[in-house]
C-alpha cells in the first residue's frame, strides 16, 4: 500500500470521526431542546429519546444501504460500459473504500443536516422566549462549525482520491 493511500485511509477516518460527531451533537441539541439532558446508551431512557434514536438509526442505516448499492451499481455500470472509475486508481478497493467510508460519512452528514432542519424548526415555534437565545445561538454556531468542518474534509478526501499523483 502506497504512502499515499495510507494518508488517505487515515484523513478518511478522521472525516468519518468528525461527521459522525456533527451528526451525534445535532441529535443532543435536539434532545435537549425537549428537556432531556441526560440519557443512558444502552439503558433505559424516555420514550422521546428512544423513538428520536429509533427514527434516525432507520434513516441513517436506509440512507448508507441505498448509497452503498448506488456505487455498486455505478461501479458496474462503469466497467460495464468501459468508463474510468475517478476514485482511489479505479480497482475494486475504492468501490469497498466507498462504500465502507464513503456511504456511512454521507449517511451521518444527511442525518445530521435533517436533524438541524428538525431543530431549526422546532426552535421557530418556540420564538417566544421559552428557549435561552444565548443558548440557540452557541447552539448553531456550534452546529454551523461541526457541519463546515466535516463538510470540507469529505470534499477534500474525495478530491484527493480522485488526484493521479
Amino acid at each position: 500500500m502506497s504512502e499515499r493511500t495510507i494518508v488517505l485511509l487515515a484523513v478518511s477516518g478522521v472525516t468519518f470521526l468528525l461527521a459522525a460527531k456533527a451528526h451525534g451533537r445535532q441529535l443532543r441539541l435536539e434532545r435537549e431542546l425537549e428537556g432531556y439532558h441526560r440519557v443512558v446508551f444502552g439503558g433505559s431512557n424516555p420514550p422521546f429519546v428512544e423513538a428520536l434514536w429509533r427514527a434516525d438509526r432507520v434513516r441513517y442505516w436506509t440512507i448508507a444501504a441505498a448509497l452503498s448499492i448506488a456505487v455498486l451499481g455505478l461501479f458496474a455500470l462503469a466497467r460495464a460500459l468501459g468508463w474510468a472509475w475517478p476514485f482511489l486508481g479505479g480497482g475494486g478497493g475504492s468501490v469497498a473504500w466507498l462504500v465502507v467510508w464513503g456511504a456511512p460519512v454521507a449517511a451521518f452528514l444527511t442525518c445530521g443536516v435533517w436533524s438541524l432542519s428538525r431543530f431549526i424548526l422546532a426552535i421557530s415555534a418556540r420564538l417566544d422566549g421559552a428557549v435561552d437565545s444565548e443558548w440557540i445561538s452557541e447552539s448553531l454556531q456550534g452546529s454551523a462549525w461541526w457541519f463546515t468542518a466535516a463538510l470540507l474534509a469529505t470534499v477534500l478526501v474525495l478530491f484527493a482520491s480522485t488526484r493521479k499523483v
